[in-house]
């Protein structure tokens, strides 16, 4: 299960906010560079201050980019994710349950225009190779 993080400011210090798979909200915690208020908080350090200074660095806080720090890659989301869904309590209101209203279905009607133009569309005619069989 791929766990993503996403940064946001939130007054003078920074909100860093755990998704699960479903992009759901798991967990979200104020932190600055010295200090966290997640459970490892009194600790020399936690993930979250360890996660902050590549979010400062790579000048992704409150934009749409998620951090996979287990992996160490960074994703692209879509724009709806640069929005602070949180309040000042680091509560997700329930309009954001889910996150589900920010996306809306794709249409899955087509039509065989859609797939055969003059020029090929997405259906462009197979270009005939000879690929010679290994025996």
């Amino acid at each position: 299960m791929t766990i993503l993080y996403n940064c946001h400011h939130s007054g003078d210090q920074y909100r860093i906010t755990k998704f699960d798979s479903g992009m759901n909200p798991i967990s979200s915690y104020l932190c600055s560079l010295e200090e966290c208020d997640c459970p490892r908080g009194p600790h020399p350090t936690c993930r979250h201050r360890q996660m902050l200074p590549k979010f400062i660095s790579r000048q992704h806080v409150g934009d749409e980019w998620f951090l996979d720090f287990d992996r160490g890659g960074w994703v692209q989301m879509g724009e709806e994710w640069a929005k602070t869904p949180f309040n000042e309590n680091g509560e997700a209101p329930e309009v954001y349950s889910g996150f589900s209203h920010l996306h809306e279905p794709h249409s899955t009607e087509a039509s065989a225009l859609d797939f055969d133009s003059k020029d090929g569309g997405s259906n462009p005619p197979a270009v005939a190779t000879h690929i010679p069989r290994r025996l």
